[in-house]
């Protein structure tokens, strides 16, 4: 199988851009794509959250340690690798979804690509900027938010949860002129509580809570998410955002900040 290139993940997980129909087909099958940009939005995320952390120099000479350690390889007394792979798995918690991940094992070619992959995001974040202003401006940029190409389909008010108060947003399913399906929200609050994960994480439940699918990570306050293929919208009608510590568990953390069902506008 012939997984999607480092920079189209990359522009996935951190622009509002919609994936065309054969990237769409090949997420909808392939976990290893998705969880790559699912992975890629959470440290898009966090380094959003991270804004106002204050950065110190480090003391002299530690470049030239770090850089003598990366020229001289692994101190002799490690092994360059694990001998044994990894497995990770998630619990779920709303409804006991889970969000299983595949088997790893550390060093090898999926590990090589993931650092390839944090680069080019690292690329595409900074050229983004960019580039999106040029396409706003131009119309150049199709599937961006608040273009013309798309079609409102329902619509939800997002309610505070208990322990949110002020919090709220809105929450929009849209269909471009190709029928491919975006949720777009918008949060107002939802920041700042003590205590509480940095991440926001935006997920599709069923009316009665028992089922739920993650579709990515807020960025800000405002998101467009490409719904998966083939997913029955009117199965999963409620929309949840959720703070989620950056602790690499893909389950629902509990602690949602708003909820809304969608509706006919």
């Amino acid at each position: 199988m012939k997984h999607v290139d480092d920079e189209t993940l990359a522009m996935l997980a951190v622009s509002g851009v919609v994936a065309d129909d054969a990237v769409t087909e090949h997420l909808a099958a392939c976990a290893r794509c998705r969880d790559e940009v699912a992975d890629l939005q959470r440290v898009a995320a966090v380094t959003r959250s991270s804004s106002h952390v204050r950065l110190d120099a480090a003391p002299e000479g530690v470049w030239d340690r770090i850089a003598a350690e990366v020229r001289d390889g692994p101190p002799r007394d490690l092994p360059a690798e694990s001998p044994a792979p990894v497995a990770v798995s998630g619990v779920g918690r709303p409804g006991g979804t889970t969000r299983p991940r595949g088997r790893v094992t550390p060093g090898g070619p999926r590990v090589h690509r993931r650092r390839r992959i944090l680069l080019t995001v690292a690329a595409v974040v900074g050229a983004f900027a960019i580039v999106l202003g040029i396409g706003v401006a131009t119309g150049a940029l199709p599937g961006l938010p608040g273009s013309a190409s798309e079609t409102v389909l329902a619509r939800a008010e997002l309610d505070a949860l208990p322990g949110w108060s002020g919090a709220g947003g809105t929450a929009e399913l849209e269909r471009d002129r190709d029928g491919r399906l975006s949720l777009v929200v918008d949060l107002r609050g939802g920041t700042g509580r003590t205590g509480t994960g940095a991440l926001r994480e935006v997920w599709m439940m069923r009316s009665d809570l028992d089922g739920l699918v993650s579709v990515g990570f807020l960025d800000g306050d405002r998101g467009r998410f490409t719904v998966p293929s083939g997913m029955d919208t009117a199965r999963f009608p409620v929309v949840d955002v959720s703070a989620e510590a950056d602790d690499g568990d893909p389950a629902h953390s509990g602690d949602s900040i708003v909820r809304g069902r969608l509706a006919r506008p």
